[in-house]
């Protein structure tokens, strides 16, 4: 008779990935280990014991600091899903009667990154919470906060009339198609978010002072479309990590001749509500904190309330 053979596969220990997503969104081992309250070898020991049981290097380090692998890109959302399912069980568990609609509004680029599906996760766990989400520009968002029309937005703290709860800053990333090259010796062909946006002029700043020339080739105020027109290697942007597609795009960087890369700051606003909807913005804001915090740099993050 034909015998088959059963292959058990080993869970992924929950307190390594804790580790290392905090080193990854930290940038650094030594500020990982004052988040964790370990000592630096300790988490030194819990990268290497997580490598050794996936047989993957996830992590480069340098003396700029900790950066991922195309491993560690890959591990990264899950570790993010796993530690994510714990916290939610916890919340589900806890919501009691919070109930109530909040209006959230948000940045595409925050829309279509990590934060969706923590607002999935947040709507499971709070079903009597109903969420209203609007997607626009920073400017937009801030005015429709003024006048009462979103409760709890998330934009560029620059563009936004009020006090943030909480501020952050996200890397942004060159990134260009698959099969990119560059050729040092044309001007680089960029494909741009427009004149509005802070971080183009950023962009435009950090390649004036590398002396690198350009051509602005496609603007789009559209992510997807600046996404597509980099996928069919038009020219090369710069994107946050949750919107790299790494199945078509890959990471540039001093390799292929060009500067660092700027970073995007980012806001939490609420507005202060009343009544049976209190709770509910409460919770939300609560929980936005919570994943918000794991993508931020400890360097970088302030939380104005505690000020």
């Amino acid at each position: 008779m034909p015998t088959s053979t059963i292959v058990m596969t080993r869970d992924l220990d929950s307190s390594l990935l804790r580790t290392f997503v905090t080193v990854a969104e930290t940038g650094a081992v030594g500020v990982a280990a004052i988040r964790l309250a370990r000592t630096q070898a300790a988490v030194s020991m819990q990268l290497r014991r997580l490598e050794e049981d996936l047989g993957q290097r996830l992590l480069d380090r340098s003396p700029r600091g900790v950066q991922l692998t195309e491993a560690g890109h890959l591990l990264l959302p899950y570790a993010h899903a796993i530690l994510g399912a714990g916290a939610d069980a916890r919340r589900a568990l806890s919501a009691g009667q919070v109930s109530g609609t909040v209006r959230l509004g948000m940045l595409e680029d925050i829309a279509v990154g990590r934060l969706p599906r923590a607002l999935r996760r947040f709507s499971i766990a709070y079903p009597r919470v109903a969420l209203e989400i609007v997607v626009d520009s920073s400017a937009a968002l801030s005015r429709r906060l003024v006048d009462g029309g979103l409760d709890v937005v998330v934009a560029d703290p620059a563009l936004v009339n009020g006090t943030p709860l909480l501020t952050w800053t996200q890397p942004l990333f060159w990134v260009g198609a698959r099969g990119y090259s560059r050729d040092a010796e044309a001007l680089l062909p960029l494909v741009a978010f427009g004149d509005t946006c802070l971080w183009q002029q950023n962009v435009l700043t950090a390649l004036r002072r590398a002396g690198i020339g350009w051509r602005i080739v496609c603007t789009s105020t559209s992510l997807p479309a600046v996404q597509s027109a980099v996928e069919a290697g038009l020219g090369v942007s710069v994107l946050l990590e949750g919107n790299i597609r790494s199945e078509s795009m890959r990471i540039l960087g001093r390799a292929d001749g060009l500067p660092d890369a700027p970073a995007a700051d980012f806001g939490l606003f609420t507005r202060e509500v009343a009544g049976a909807q209190e709770a509910a913005v409460q919770t939300l804001q609560g929980f936005l904190c919570e994943e918000l915090h794991l993508g931020m740099r400890e360097s970088d993050s302030r939380v104005l309330s505690e000020e």
